[in-house]
């Protein structure tokens, strides 16, 4: 089938020159990210794990949770020796934690290997290794033609910062007018979470020329003393929009346009973000997609909301680029609450992100199926705890498996650029079934994933701007066959199967298409009810995990004082509220458990078992 490959390789160079020579043209990245946290990635040195404080290392040994509050051991010097098996991951750009000195005490009985509680800006942390060490790095990945990307904490300092009892740099930190820090009481309140100090660590007032100008300069500091590739900056929205728009202009200016700069904007809602598009950063995480990508792909929502979700997001941000992801550090890893088929709904998922618009992120460990833990509510334990252990060594069969799995997919994006810089087109979509075209230049690619626990047989009519003269599958394990006009697939259970295809494709094919009212055969209806005794309630709508939080209609009914509402829903643990008038925001009261939501009120529990009595015809 890659007979007529040449032609499409001269194709997409001329292309993508052009592409990129347009003013007005924002190319998507070919490149696939790999974030590592220094301290528990590989231990390079063991002289170092110590730092300058002996109480500051406690090694993990499985038993030992409490461990996890301390240092490692993993050091820069052990990332340059991972970085040939980091490459034949089909990575080519490392985003590693911050280095940056950290306080030598812990602080409420953390220490601080994460690196986000800054002492000094302008050294490298002992415990992670030296500068010559970072600088090593940096040269070791370019020779392997890989980018490194610095982590960057400029919302912050350590609580013992040298500053805090420096009278000259009083007004360096946010403080209220009897000079005490501000708390965050409302974080929906914008000015609340730029001022307020962020898990009660000291915070700058970047809006001061003078704090303004030292976080440039200590940028400039590790650019032109090391050579990095880019930063990533965190605690983004914690950060006046002000100093960012200025702070990335300057950054460009010295480092160049190809200096990458991504910021963390760590937003569940898609329109919480517009205020930080066009100001400056390449790429802006995709939290929203990540929550979408999470109720999908482990919590069972329907592919017509996931679908609907982007949708209204490229309505919303046209010209919005994102890093994508399905975990990292600061959330539970994506495996947390699955059981059954855990690998096979994870690997769906990356497989979303290898042939889905974005920067692909892939967090350490993800790769391998390493697994999570669901924070416990009761004690409200960190997710350090939980969702940053270290990374194996050695891998179990088993993850050795999944490796081999996820490189798979890894080589599939590399090999189509379609994949990663193409246009996206739907081509069909139902309650399990997503399919969706990418083209770029002369080569098509159709991509088709099943997100059913069950193996579905569909028929996908081409529409009328399209055909297909000959397909040859490059990945996954469907069957395809062309008939009449009609693609004719047979989709095992949590896969994603992709084809390259010659044919006519015009640049007038819709890129939303019609929502399939199918549901596959691991679909339950269940229903719920609210008691209306006053009947004040016209419309009784619902919204949780199975449709991305979004106020929804379904089949609903009254009876008397009652009113049913009929839900499709696959075997699983749901949160979810009812919506009273298009308005009123409530957990159902008849519900047969309850959680806490994440602005101090609860949520509904439903469980649907996986062994139903009654199945839905």
């Amino acid at each position: 089938m890659r007979k007529f490959s040449n032609i499409i390789s001269v194709s997409l160079t001329i292309l993508f020159l052009l592409v990129n020579c347009s003013p007005s043209a924002k190319p998507e990245s070919a490149d696939i990210m790999y974030f590592l946290m220094i301290d528990r990635f590989v231990d390079g040195n063991p002289d170092n794990n110590e730092g300058s404080n002996s109480n500051s290392y406690k090694p993990y040994d499985g038993s030992n949770p409490e461990a996890l509050k301390h240092y490692q051991g993993g050091d820069l010097l052990g990332v340059t020796q991972s970085l040939d098996s980091l490459k034949a991951l089909g990575i080519n750009m490392i985003w590693i934690s911050p280095f940056i000195d950290n306080s030598n005490t812990d602080y409420v009985g953390w220490w601080p290997y994460h690196g986000y509680h800054p002492i000094d800006f302008y050294k490298v942390d002992e415990h992670f290794g030296t500068l010559n060490e970072l600088k090593a790095l940096v040269e070791a990945a370019h020779l392997r033609n890989m980018k490194i990307i610095f982590d960057m904490p400029f919302n912050q300092t350590a609580a013992d910062h040298p500053w805090i009892d420096d009278e000259s740099k009083k007004n360096w930190f946010h403080a209220n007018e009897r000079g005490e820090p501000y708390v965050i009481t409302d974080w929906q309140n914008q000015s609340q979470i730029e001022r307020g100090e962020l898990h009660g660590l000291p915070d700058l007032a970047q809006e001061r020329v003078e704090v303004s100008d030292y976080l440039f300069e200590v940028s400039k500091y590790w650019i032109e003393e090391t050579g990095c590739d880019g930063f990533r900056l965190d605690a983004v929205k914690h950060v006046p929009i002000s100093f960012w728009r200025e702070y990335t202009a300057r950054i460009k200016n010295l480092a160049g346009p190809e200096f990458l700069l991504l910021g963390e904007v760590f937003w569940g809602e898609a329109w919480r973000i517009g205020p930080y598009d066009n100001i400056g950063f390449d790429y802006l995480f995709d939290i929203p997609g990540y929550y979408a990508i999470r109720n999908t792909f482990n919590k069972g929502a329907g592919l017509g909301d996931f679908s609907k979700f982007y949708e209204l997001n490229s309505q919303s941000l046209p010209n919005a680029s994102f890093a994508t992801l399905i975990d990292n550090h600061d959330v539970a890893r994506f495996n947390v609450d699955l059981e059954e088929n855990a690998w096979e709904k994870q690997l769906l998922a990356l497989g979303w992100l290898m042939t889905a618009p974005g920067l692909p992120v892939i967090y350490s460990g993800t790769e391998l199926g390493m697994r999570g833990y669901s924070v416990d509510d009761v004690s409200g334990e960190s997710q350090d705890y939980l969702n940053r252990l270290p990374y194996p060594d050695p891998l179990s069969q088993e993850q050795m498996l999944q490796k081999k799995q996820f490189i798979e997919l890894t080589e599939l994006r590399n090999k189509f650029p379609a994949l990663s810089q193409g246009s996206f087109k739907e081509l069909y979509k139902d309650w399990s079934i997503y399919a969706y075209l990418r083209k770029l230049g002369n080569e098509r690619v159709l991509v088709c994933l099943n997100n059913a626990a069950t193996q579905e047989f569909i028929s996908i009519p081409l529409p009328p701007e399209m055909d297909i003269s000959e397909i040859q599958k490059i990945y996954g394990e469907a069957i395809i066959r062309l008939e009449g006009g009609n693609l004719l697939l047979r989709l095992p259970a949590n896969t994603l199967s992709a084809w390259e295809f010659l044919g006519d494709m015009s640049e007038n094919l819709p890129q939303w298409v019609a929502f399939t009212n199918r549901l596959s055969a691991d679909y339950q209806l269940k229903k719920l009810f609210y008691i209306d005794k006053d009947s004040n309630v016209d419309q009784l709508q619902v919204a949780g995990d199975f449709n991305n939080w979004t106020a929804r209609d379904y089949s609903r009914s009254r009876h008397g004082d009652s009113l049913f509402i009929e839900i499709p829903l696959k075997p699983g643990k749901y949160n979810y509220k009812f919506i009273l008038n298009g308005e009123e925001w409530i957990a159902d009261p008849n519900a047969e458990a309850f959680s806490s939501d994440p602005y101090g009120g609860r949520n509904s529990v439903l469980t649907v078992s996986s062994h139903p009595l009654n199945k839905p015809r």
